[in-house]
C-alpha cells in the first residue's frame, strides 16, 4: 500500500484552485486505498503539530521567519523525524518554484518517490500567458536575450526545470502543458502524466418556478439573463475585459445581469471600468458552496476569460451544471473548451492591445444571449463532456495508473 504525502501551501490554497484539488485528490487517493498524509505548510499554527481531521493525518508547519531555504532545512528535519524512507512513500508536491526544497528532500528519502503537479508556471505572470513568447525566448539564439529582458523570471525559469528534472514524475493537468514540457523545459514524454482535474457531481437540475423563486431571493428581474464570472477577481481572469466587451453588449441586448463571484481584487479599478453599467453587476465576494450552486442553478451563461489556467475548477463546475461557456482562447483553456462545441470561444489576439479581446467577448456575449437554442446545445455538450473528461471517476483512474506504474 502506498503511503501519499501530499505537500500543500495552507494560505495560498484557502484562496485558489488548488485548495478544491487537495480536496478531490484526498477523495480520490482515499477510494483507492492509499495512506493520506496532509503537509500543510504555512499554516496558522503557532508551533508545529500533527492532527487527524477526518481520518487524515495532518502535519501543519507555522510561518517562520528568515530565508526560505533555512525554513525548509527546518522542515526536513521534521520529515526525517516522523517519516520512515520506504519505497512505498510517495511525497506529492503541489507548490513552490524553489528546487532546493524538493532536492533536499529527495535526498534526505532516497527510496521514496516524487511528484510534482504543476497547477502553474511560473512564465505565465510575466508573458500574460503567451505562450509563442516563451517559446521564442528559450531558444538557443535567444537564450542570453532571455536573460537580460526578464532577468527576474529567469532565475525561477531555471529553478522550475530543475524540479521537473530532479522529480520521478510530473503531472500535466492539460494537454498545451505536456507539449511546453517536451518543447520548453525538454522534459521526456515518459515522465509525463497528463491527468486533468476531477470533481465530484453535485448538480441536481431546478424547475423554472425554483428558479424565479432563487432570482427573487437574490433580487433579479426575471427577464435578466444571468452572466456568471467566478474566480479571484483580479486582470490575470480577464475581468476588466469582460467588463468593457458587457458595454459595449449593453447597447444591442441590455437585459443580463453580471454576477462576479470570488475573492476581491482591484474593486475600485473595476468599477471605474464599469461606469454607467456599474448597477449591472454584483459582487458577491467569496460565498459558500451552497450559495455558489444556487448562482449556477439560476445562470444563463458561464464566462471563463483567463489569459491563462491550467484545468479550471470554475470551468469544470460551469460543465457540469450544464452551463453554456464565453470563454477565451488563453494558455491551456483552449484544452478545456472548443468554439461552437461547448462554448462560444473569443480570442484573445494581441496582448498588447485589449481592445480586440473585448471586441471579441462582446461578440460571443450578444451571440449566447439573444440565442437559447444555442446556450442549451452548449450547455448539454459540456455537461457530456464533464461525464466522460473531468468526473472525479476520471481523476481517480488517473492517479490509480501514476501510482501503480511507480
Amino acid at each position: 500500500m502506498r503511503n501519499v504525502y501530499i505537500i500543500d501551501d495552507y494560505a495560498s490554497s484557502k484562496i485558489n484552485g488548488i485548495g478544491v484539488y487537495i480536496k478531490e485528490l484526498i477523495f480520490c487517493l482515499r477510494e483507492t486505498g492509499m495512506n493520506v498524509c496532509l503537509i500543510e505548510l504555512g499554516h496558522d499554527t503557532k508551533t508545529f503539530r500533527i492532527e487527524t481531521n477526518d481520518g487524515i493525518k495532518c502535519m501543519q508547519f507555522p510561518v517562520v521567519s528568515g530565508s526560505f531555504d533555512l525554513y525548509y532545512r527546518v522542515i526536513d528535519k521534521f520529515f526525517r523525524l516522523y517519516i520512515l524512507d520506504a519505497p512505498e512513500n510517495v511525497f506529492l508536491f503541489n507548490h513552490t518554484p524553489n528546487d532546493f526544497f524538493v532536492k533536499t528532500v529527495k535526498s534526505s528519502f532516497p527510496l521514496s518517490k516524487f511528484i510534482f503537479v504543476i497547477h502553474d508556471m511560473i512564465w505565465t505572470g510575466f508573458m500574460l500567458g503567451d505562450k509563442t513568447e516563451i517559446e521564442k525566448q528559450v531558444t538557443a539564439e535567444n537564450r542570453e536575450w532571455f536573460e537580460k529582458k526578464y532577468p527576474v523570471l529567469f532565475p525561477f525559469f531555471s529553478s522550475e526545470k530543475c524540479i521537473y528534472e530532479t522529480v520521478h514524475r510530473i503531472v500535466a493537468l492539460a494537454p498545451e502543458t505536456v507539449e511546453l514540457l517536451q518543447s520548453v523545459y525538454t522534459i521526456s514524454n515518459q515522465k509525463i502524466s497528463l491527468i486533468p482535474n476531477g470533481l465530484q457531481d453535485t448538480h441536481h437540475a431546478i424547475s423554472e418556478q425554483e428558479k424565479v423563486r432563487l432570482k427573487t431571493k437574490m433580487f433579479i428581474p426575471f427577464n435578466e439573463k444571468i452572466i456568471v464570472f467566478v474566480g479571484r477577481v483580479e486582470n490575470r481572469k480577464g475581468i476588466f475585459q469582460v467588463v468593457s466587451s458587457l458595454k459595449k453588449a449593453l447597447k444591442t441586448y441590455p437585459d443580463f445581469h453580471l454576477v462576479v463571484i470570488g475573492t476581491l481584487f482591484e474593486v475600485k479599478k473595476i468599477m471605474e471600468y464599469a461606469g454607467e453599467i456599474a448597477a449591472k453587476i454584483t459582487f458577491t465576494g467569496q460565498i459558500s458552496k451552497e450559495r455558489l450552486d444556487e448562482w449556477y442553478q439560476i445562470a444563463d451563461i458561464g464566462v471563463l476569460a483567463s489569459y491563462w489556467e491550467q484545468c479550471s475548477y470554475t470551468g469544470i463546475e460551469m460543465m457540469m451544471h450544464g452551463l453554456p461557456v464565453v470563454a477565451s482562447d488563453g494558455f491551456c483553456v483552449g484544452d478545456m473548451f472548443k468554439d461552437g462545441v461547448n462554448a462560444k470561444v473569443a480570442p484573445i489576439g494581441d496582448r498588447s492591445h485589449p481592445e480586440e479581446f473585448e471586441n471579441n467577448l462582446s461578440k460571443a456575449f450578444l451571440e449566447l444571449l439573444q440565442s437559447s437554442n444555442q446556450r442549451r446545445s452548449l450547455g448539454e455538450i459540456g455537461r457530456k463532456i464533464y461525464e466522460s473528461h473531468y468526473h472525479i471517476h476520471c481523476m481517480k483512474e488517473g492517479y490509480r495508473l501514476l501510482l501503480d506504474s511507480l
